[in-house]
Formats: structure tokens, C-alpha cells, sequence
């Protein structure tokens, strides 16, 4: 069938109907044969295009109404558009156009960058045209930004505390308070650090073991160990340790006193028989052992030993001869050499960790401090830097000054190392005209700072030697435990730095970083 025939038959369908022939009743009748002969007709479509782009709302209540023609679908859209504007419903679209804005304006003061960007453009958009496409548009931009938005970067708080809340300004709030609290404990170990340690160091023994030298490093470098409860126990043991090494030490001491009187006693005896002198003296040196008061069991036996050797000298003392007179006076003479010899075997002990020269540590010193270091950062992770230096052009100074000038400057550069050092720092004079400085938990840019702070006072100091002033500089090689495989590794490099700085001119700092 064609249109023509169905045209035809549409006429004869109204007709039999006994309907008018007007436009609404032949499209309506046309359309109806159309689809029940199978044709596909455009015009014959146009009312359910004009339905699809209605939105949810309008579409379920044109279900309530028999529309077949558009002049019925256009007397609906009429009859709504004037109850809308009849009422405060026509004033939604401008309300909700306010109220987005207001939200952007809200979302731009939020402290998050990309939030605040998206507000900001949204609302440029809304200001130049407020139609539907802006808004669709601006719709699909927010559903991918809340679709990707990740907040899980707040769980990195969790590493300093519990936070509960999900309000920003309260997560603040608990924040500073944990942050104070934690001032507060560090202060607090500080303290205690500065009482532990006297604790640990010997009060009669010489000197302390490694593994008390090492665990006193430690806690002076960084207190908070002591808040663990493993650490805590290595403490109460090393004190238990430190007590008993006293005890060891106090026993040996008399013990030789022991043996010391038991020598002295005989030859005594032996020394003032046939001596002249008197037995009042005798007895007043006796007198004045009783009347002596020891607090410690151990030296009361040591009181009783003394008494005893008074009485035998009260005994056995008749005449004093030339000979005990030339005794004495070997006696004195001894005594002023050991004196002496107990004074050179003080300072030389020193002198083993001591630079006599710079008055900085010997390398014997500067190794037993490394060596605590590598043992707290095995330990604990506890980093640390070093900085080789050594002084510019030294053997030239000893050529064109002297080896005297060379000492002065020597000696004037231990003393600006200790003035700018911290107490737990480490300086040291590694040997000839090269240092080495030890920073227990400094990173390599504040290792750096340091290095250059010392670089510069060199350089501007004046070093005097007989009214001329001595031109010196210093060249440095700054690195950092973690950077480095072993301690060994770490100073080699340090060293290959400070060469590498002096090939490059000298009086300069050179670190792993440059």
C-alpha cells in the first residue's frame, strides 16, 4: 500500500466513522492506519520525539492524559507553564541558581587546592551564562572530582596519633595538643638523660668499659630511648654493672693496701732498729690512728693494720743511726720520683686521647667515639655526619713561617673548633694539619652548615705570629652515615671530597650532594 491509497482509506475511515474531516481528526486517523499497516512514518512520530525530551516528571504525567495530536501536546505544555508561573514554584530555577552559588562560594574558603580551583571556575561559568548546558556540564566536572577524590592522606596522622574526629579543625586541635605533649616528654628525658648518665659513670673504678661507654652515648645523644621499655632494662643492668665494677675496684685497691702495710710493716721494723727516735713521737702517731673514723668496714681493718704498726714501731724503735738518716732521705727522694713519674704517667694517659697541641682529641679518641656512633646507628638507626678538613698549603706555612708559626696555628684552630662545636659534638686531630668532626644526629645539610660555618671563621681569624699575620684556609669533605654501606666506606669518601675540594681551587666545602 502506498501513502496515496493510505490517504484514500483514511478519508473513507472518517467518513464511516461519520467523523469531520478536519487536520487533528486525519492526522490522528492517518497515523493509527499507518502503524497498523507496518509503516514507519516521520511525521507520524513527532509527538513521541517531543515526549523523550521531556524529563522523568512530565513524562509519567502525560501517561494520565490521551494526548494524540501536538496541538493536544502544546495545550499541556501551556496549561504547566502557566500553573508554574502562577505560583513560587516559577521562582525555583533562580533560588537554586542562588543556592549553587552560595555552596561554590562556600567550597572556594575549604582548604583544599583542588576543590577551591573547580568552585571558582564553576562559578566564572555561572556568572557568563546560567542555561542547562552549564549546568550539565558543570554537573559531569563535580561527579568526576567526588569520584576521584582521596582522602586517605589524613591516615599519614595516624603515625603521631589517634584522631577521632573528621572535622578538620578539631584534628588540628588534638594535633597541637599531642605535639605540646611530646615537647613535654622530650623535655622530660632530657632531664632524666642528664641524670642517668652520672649514674652510669664509675665513682671509684678509672674508667668505664666499652658497653658503658657506648650506652651512656647513647642516652646522651638521644634521650627518648629511655621511654622504651627494652632500653629501660639494659639501663637497670648497666647501673647494676657500673655498681659492681666499683666494688671490683675498691676491693683490688685494698687489697693492695693489704699488701702495701704488710711490705712496710717489716722493713719498718728492720729501717728503726737501733733508731734514735723518740717514743712519745711514736705515740702520738698512734694516738692520732685511733683517733681516726673511717665509715666503711674495710678501711676500720685498714685503721686496725695502721695501729699495729705503730705499736711495733713503739717497740722496736731504741737509737736512731746515720745510717736511717741517709735512708730517709732515699726514702724522700723516691718518693718525690715516683711523684713525679705518677704525674708523667697522668698526663701521658692523657695525652693518648688528648692532642696535647690543639687540645681537640687524638685519633685514638676520635676512633672510640666513631665507634660508639656505628654502634648506635646499627643499634637504633641513630644517623650521624662527619667532616674531614685539613688546612690549606700547610707544609708552604711551615717553609715560609716556621714550624713554630705552624704550631701556633695549630693550636688557634683547636681553639675555634671548640668554641663553635656542641657538646655533643666530636672534634679531633686526625693527624698533622687534618681534622675530623663527628655530628651525632645531624643530617648532611646541617653537617654542610657547620662544615662552612668553620670554613669562614678560619678565613677571617687573624693568626698573628710576630706582629705578621699567617694567611690560612681550610678545605672540607662533609657526608652521611646513611648514604654509605659502612663507617669504613663513609670516610673514605669523606676524604676523596675534601681532595676533590682542594683540586678545585682549596678553601671550600665539598658533601655528596654537590
Amino acid at each position: 500500500m502506498t501513502v496515496n491509497e493510505l490517504g484514500k482509506e483514511t478519508i473513507k475511515e472518517l467518513a464511516r466513522k461519520k467523523e469531520p474531516l478536519t487536520p487533528q481528526n486525519y492526522s490522528r486517523t492517518f497515523c493509527a492506519l499507518a502503524n497498523e499497516k507496518g509503516f514507519t512514518l516521520d511525521d507520524c512520530e513527532v509527538l513521541d520525539k517531543f515526549v523523550e525530551k521531556l524529563n522523568p516528571y512530565f513524562q509519567a504525567d502525560l501517561k494520565n492524559f490521551n494526548l494524540n495530536t501536538q496541538s493536544e501536546f502544546i495545550t499541556y505544555l501551556v496549561a504547566n507553564l502557566n500553573r508554574l508561573s502562577s505560583s513560587n514554584e516559577g521562582k525555583l530555577p533562580l533560588v537554586l541558581i542562588t543556592l549553587v552559588k552560595r555552596l561554590l562560594q562556600s567550597i572556594t574558603l575549604l582548604h583544599d587546592k583542588e576543590a577551591r580551583e573547580l568552585a571558582n571556575a564553576s562559578l566564572e561559568r555561572i556568572e557568563h551564562l546560567a542555561d542547562t548546558n552549564t549546568f550539565s556540564i558543570l554537573k559531569d566536572k563535580w561527579f568526576n572530582f567526588l569520584t576521584k577524590y582521596d582522602d586517605s592522606f589524613l591516615e599519614n596522622l595516624r603515625n603521631y596519633g589517634s584522631f577521632k574526629s573528621d572535622d578538620i579543625k578539631d584534628i588540628v586541635e588534638e594535633m597541637i595538643f599531642l605535639l605540646n605533649k611530646k615537647e613535654d616528654d622530650n623535655t622530660l628525658y632530657q632531664s632524666l638523660s642528664s641524670l642517668i648518665v652520672p649514674a652510669l659513670t664509675p665513682s671509684i673504678a678509672s674508667s668505664m668499659d666499652d658497653d658503658l661507654a657506648d650506652i651512656s652515648y647513647e642516652i646522651k645523644n638521644s634521650p627518648h630511648l629511655l621511654k622504651d621499655k627494652e632500653f629501660q632494662k639494659r639501663v637497670k643492668e648497666f647501673i647494676l654493672k657500673r655498681i659492681e665494677l666499683d666494688k671490683n675496684e675498691l676491693k683490688t685497691n685494698v687489697e693492695d693496701i693489704y699488701n702495701l702495710l704488710g711490705n712496710v710493716s717489716s722493713k719498718i721494723v728492720k729501717l728503726v732498729e737501733n733508731s734514735s727516735l723518740k717514743r712519745d713521737k711514736i705515740r702520738d702517731i698512734k694516738d692520732e690512728l685511733v683517733a681516726l673514723k673511717f665509715s666503711k668496714h674495710n678501711f676500720n681493718t685498714i685503721k686496725e693494720q695502721l695501729v699495729t704498726i705503730a705499736n711495733s714501731l713503739e717497740l722496736e724503735v731504741s737509737n736512731i743511726s746515720d745510717d736511717m738518716e741517709h735512708d730517709d732521705e732515699t726514702v724522700k727522694n723516691l718518693r718525690l720520683k715516683i711523684k713525679k713519674l705518677e704525674i708523667a704517667l697522668d698526663k701521658a694517659k692523657k695525652e693518648t686521647k688528648i692532642d696535647f697541641l690543639t687540645n681537640l682529641l687524638s685519633k685514638r679518641g676520635l676512633e672510640e667515639d666513631l665507634n660508639r656512633a656505628e654502634k648506635s646507628y646499627s643499634r637504633y638507626g641513630i644517623d650521624y655526619s662527619i667532616i674531614f678538613m685539613d688546612l690549606d698549603k700547610f707544609k708552604m706555612l711551615n717553609d715560609t713561617f716556621g714550624h713554630e708559626a705552624g704550631d701556633l696555628v695549630l693550636k688557634s684552630c683547636g681553639k675555634i673548633f671548640n668554641s663553635l662545636k656542641r657538646d655533643v659534638d666530636v672534634i679531633g686531630r686526625y693527624g698533622g694539619e687534618e681534622f675530623l668532626v663527628l655530628l651525632p644526629s645531624t643530617p648532611l645539610q646541617g653537617a654542610k652548615i657547620f662544615a662552612e660555618k668553620i670554613r669562614q671563621k678560619i678565613e677571617k681569624f687573624e693568626f698573628l705570629y710576630k706582629g705578621e699575620r699567617v694567611p690560612v684556609t681550610v678545605s672540607g669533605g662533609v657526608v652521611n652515615r646513611k648514604d654509605y654501606d659502612s663507617q669504613k666506606e663513609m670516610i673514605e669518601a669523606a676524604d676523596a671530597l675534601l681532595y676533590k675540594a682542594k683540586e678545585a681551587g682549596r678553601n671550600r666545602i665539598y658533601s655528596t650532594d654537590e
